[in-house]
């Protein structure tokens, strides 16, 4: 077992040894508890094998007892400075990771499928195209449907086959090393909030294909541990959301998505979100100087959307 907690020594020391195939990415704050029962559910499942290493993304201050959790594993890292960076410090444990498949997850995401590694594995190996492996997720104690967590803009569409799509939803989603390397990571003008989506756009963008496969099953908590209050979040996601539309929407479709998806989020948050508030949020972004430019998905893009029975205006 070897723990380094510091990033750059920390891949320089594992890459001494042969490289692992699979790279599991864990994103961690305010959870610890949870983080434990995780963490022992994939020992069980992965901790022994040589060809897998973990990668834990600290946001918390250190502390001794996270670092004893990662003991057990054959391969584990820890990274993170003390300070929580919201999802983009995710790219931290990309940048650290070894495999040539990397599956990020959350602290509080079960796998409830033993052999989830190889699955993702065969449909990477079957298609090239494919750059980002979705799968199938469920929140402990619900049976209602939930459109949030649906990989498309279809939301009657069959979960029951696999399908391609061109967005993906978190939680557990596997990437080939190469799709990162080609798009990047997620955006750091996002803490938190729709930040796939707007990953997505890039990797379709760039010629990659997105798989929703429901052999893959994932059960997620939805721990409140950590998260701040709805509305504050929904306005954040309702910013995020103007942003991902003016970097990424092409003309006239941007129109119709700024018409019609405010009162589309209004209706889904219950009301809990300040459009006001999100205005504004995305006015001061678009005064940074230092803000993405923007780069519409092209025309293959939008063809590949229509194909897989998308909305591009979505």
């Amino acid at each position: 077992m070897t723990t380094i907690l510091a990033d750059a020594a920390g891949r320089g020391a594992q890459a001494a040894a042969p490289p692992p195939k699979f790279s599991l990415v864990l994103l961690t704050y305010a959870r610890d508890d949870v983080l434990a029962e995780v963490l022992a559910q994939l020992h069980d499942q992965v901790g022994a094998r040589a060809d897998v290493e973990l990668i834990l993304v600290d946001n918390n201050l250190p502390d001794p007892a996270r670092d004893a959790l990662l003991a057990p594993f054959a391969r584990a890292r820890r990274v993170g400075n003390g300070v929580n960076r919201g999802v983009a410090a995710r790219n931290d444990g990309f940048a650290a990771a070894l495999g040539e498949i990397v599956v990020l997850l959350d602290d509080d995401v079960f796998i409830q499928t033993p052999d989830a590694l190889e699955r993702f594995a065969a449909i990477f190996a079957a298609d090239p195209r494919v750059g980002v492996v979705t799968t199938a997720k469920h929140v402990r104690g619900e049976t209602r449907r939930r459109p949030d967590l649906i990989p498309h803009t279809n939301k009657r569409i069959d979960l029951t086959r696999p399908f391609e799509t061109f967005r993906f939803v978190g939680g557990c989603v596997g990437f080939r090393r190469r799709t990162l390397d080609n798009v990047g990571g997620f955006l750091p003008d996002f803490f938190y909030g729709l930040e796939e989506i707007e990953m997505s756009y890039r990797i379709i963008d760039a010629g990659w294909t997105i798989r929703y496969e429901p052999g893959i099953v994932v059960e997620e908590l939805e721990h409140p541990a950590g998260r701040k209050p709805k509305r504050m979040v929904q306005t954040q996601r309702l910013t995020n959301k103007y942003i991902i539309s003016w970097l990424r929407m092409p003309f006239p479709y941007i129109v119709a998505n700024y018409l019609l998806f405010t009162p589309y989020l209004l209706v889904r948050a219950g009301g809990e979100a300040s459009v006001p508030g999100a205005v504004a949020g995305f006015v001061r972004w678009l005064r940074r100087p230092d803000r993405p430019r923007r780069q519409p998905i092209g025309p293959a893009a939008r063809a590949y959307i229509r194909r897989c029975g998308g909305a591009v205006w979505r």
